[in-house]
């Protein structure tokens, strides 16, 4: 901030040098004036110099309050609120928030299954009368049921599963074969020794 104010300054005084008798220049002049020494080499490397100035680039920081309310403002009106619906309504959208949260919902998941408070609150919460009556209800509805039948007609139509399947038909095919064959040996042997 000081050495823009010394680039100003400087501007000034080189502006007043050249005047010699000339009364101030007018809002228009100087403005001008600022505008022509800004677009020069040197005005573009001062510029540069002050964007990369630590303490200038901390007045820029976006942590003022009208910044802030602004924010909010947007964020929180209708727009924005619409802008919010349509987004979580893409698929990849929710998908890579859900990427991007994946680990801090963990760490917190964690956190909490740690906590000898947390552990009480659940036990408590579940151990309920009321809670435990819910959960039997849900566990022997209709509903739960049909989705556990769709959850298996799932796994079982699954493409990674069906191979799987096959392995296991083909073993238990290997082994009827083989324990069959063994007593169909039997079976001759004991009408050899009938005879």
């Amino acid at each position: 901030m000081k050495k823009f104010a010394g680039i100003f300054l400087f501007l000034l005084f080189l502006a007043g040098c050249s005047g010699g008798s000339q009364a101030s220049p007018s809002y228009d002049e100087m403005k001008k004036m600022m505008t022509d020494a800004i677009q020069t080499e040197d005005g573009k490397k001062a510029l540069r110099k002050i964007m990369t100035d630590p303490e200038f680039r901390e007045l820029l920081v976006l942590e003022q309050p009208e910044v802030k309310q602004s924010i909010e403002n947007v964020l929180l009106s209708k727009e924005g609120e619409r802008f919010w619906k349509t987004a979580f309504e893409d698929p990849k959208f929710t998908e890579s928030v859900a990427k991007s949260m994946k680990k801090q919902q963990a760490d917190i998941m964690k956190d909490l299954m740690g906590d000898a408070s947390f552990q009480k609150e659940m036990e408590k919460f579940f151990g309920q009368p009321d809670m435990m009556k819910q959960m039997e209800k849900i566990v022997n509805s209709a509903t739960l049921k049909k989705e556990m039948e769709k959850a298996v007609e799932d796994t079982i139509n699954s493409p990674l599963m069906q191979a799987k399947w096959q392995e296991l038909i083909m073993k238990a095919g290997k082994g009827a074969a083989e324990d069959s064959g063994k007593d169909a040996g039997k079976d001759k042997k004991t009408d050899e020794e009938g005879k």
